[in-house]
Parts: structure tokens; C-alpha cells; sequence
């Protein structure tokens, strides 16, 4: 591991936990009723924290087929993405119980993405590039859910433009992360490993901690 990847580590995790004390800072003016959103604002940086902290101390990679394989990213986004989605669903209705399906199928296909994506990390050419196309269809899934039923539920919801506002952010952060994968070790390998991580940096800090943030100032406005 080079001395950039592993700064960009040591950043990874500084962020994710100065993101999380700020969430729990703001998570004290929410009303009993909005903790909710506090709690998995906080969750998804705390375990995201855990997993760049893993891959700072060198942990959290393998060497596999002749290079390092970051594993520790896939635990991140295994867990941390199904929360994020459900996150979304809590702005988009009050009432999450009685969206439990679509809500379920969010997961599971977001989870089937972050697993195959794995799998395909794990390959080799031609392999690799099949499971980015299966990882690819489940995304689309994901995405599909996101801004047909559930969109559709949040023009009645409880803040239908906070809600646009973070689908959008998702859609256009996580439309990224495919890309990163194919131009990099995962794929093509058209550029370094240093540029990857700190693609996937940038990435992970606005898609976890910028959500949090912009998830939990509608929640205060609603307390």
C-alpha cells in the first residue's frame, strides 16, 4: 500500500468521524419523534469509520490475484448502503412499516449489487467485467424503485423536496462508483491505485457524510 493510499485512509475515517460527533450534536434538537433520522445518519459514518480505520492500519485488504483487494470497502457498503436507502424512505413517508416491501426490495437488490460487485472484484478478465454487468442490472433495480414507487409515495410525504434532493444525491454519487470501479484495479486499470482511493474518498465523504447532513437539517426544520 502506498503512502497515498493510506493518507487517504487516515482522511476516510477522520471525516467520517468528525461526521459522526456532528450528527450527534445535531441529533439532540431533533424531536423524539425524528431521532430516527439521527440514528442512521450516525450509523452509516460510525461504520464507515470502522472500515477506512481497518484500511488505514492495513486490515482491511487482501492480496489476491496479484493485487490488493480492498475488502473493507464492500463490508462498508454492504452495510452502510441499505441504511442510506432506508434513510430515504424515512423522508419520504412517516409511515415505513406500510412500505416494508418496497422497502425490502431496495435492500436486497442493493444488497445483490454490493455483493456481485465483490465478486467481480475478485475476478479476473474476462469475469470481472460479466459481474459489473449483473452488478450494473441491480443497480438499475435500485435506482428504478427509487424514482418510481418511492418518489411516488414522497409527493404525499413529509418533505417531498428533501427527499428529491437526496435521491438526487444518491443517484448521481452512486452512478459514479460503477465508473471508478471500471477504470480501475477492479476493471481497466486505466488509473492508479492512489487515484482510485481517493475517488472513492470523495465519494464515500458526500454520499455518507454530505446525506447525513443535508438528511438531518430537514428533520430539524420538521421537529
Amino acid at each position: 500500500m502506498s503512502s497515498s493510499v493510506q493518507f487517504s485512509f487516515i482522511i476516510g475515517w477522520i471525516a467520517m468521524l468528525a461526521g459522526g460527533l456532528a450528527f450527534w450534536q445535531m441529533s439532540r434538537g431533533l424531536s423524539p419523534k425524528q431521532k430516527h433520522h439521527g440514528v442512521a445518519a450516525m450509523t452509516i459514518v460510525f461504520v464507515a469509520f470502522a472500515n477506512y480505520f481497518a484500511m488505514a492500519l492495513g486490515q482491511g485488504d487482501i492480496a489476491y490475484n496479484g493485487r490488493d483487494v480492498f475488502f473493507a470497502r464492500y463490508t462498508d457498503w454492504v452495510i452502510t448502503t441499505p441504511i442510506l436507502l432506508v434513510s430515504l424512505a424515512m423522508m419520504a413517508t412517516d409511515a415505513l412499516s406500510r412500505l416494508r416491501t418496497l422497502v425490502c426490495a431496495l435492500i436486497a437488490a442493493d444488497v445483490y449489487m454490493i455483493i456481485t460487485g465483490l465478486v467481480g472484484n475478485l475476478s479476473t478478465a474476462p469475469y470481472n467485467y460479466y459481474w459489473w454487468v449483473i452488478s450494473m442490472v441491480a443497480f438499475f433495480v435500485v435506482l428504478g424503485l427509487i424514482w418510481k414507487p418511492l418518489a411516488a409515495e414522497a409527493v404525499n410525504g413529509p418533505n417531498p423536496g428533501a427527499f428529491k434532493t437526496l435521491a438526487t444525491m444518491l443517484t448521481v454519487l452512486w452512478i459514479c462508483y460503477p465508473i471508478v470501479w471500471l477504470i480501475g484495479s477492479s476493471g481497466f486499470n486505466v488509473i492508479s491505485t492512489a487515484v482510485e482511493s481517493w475517488l472513492y474518498l470523495v465519494l464515500d465523504v458526500t454520499a455518507k457524510v454530505g446525506f447525513g447532513f443535508v438528511a438531518l437539517g430537514a428533520a430539524r426544520k420538521q421537529a
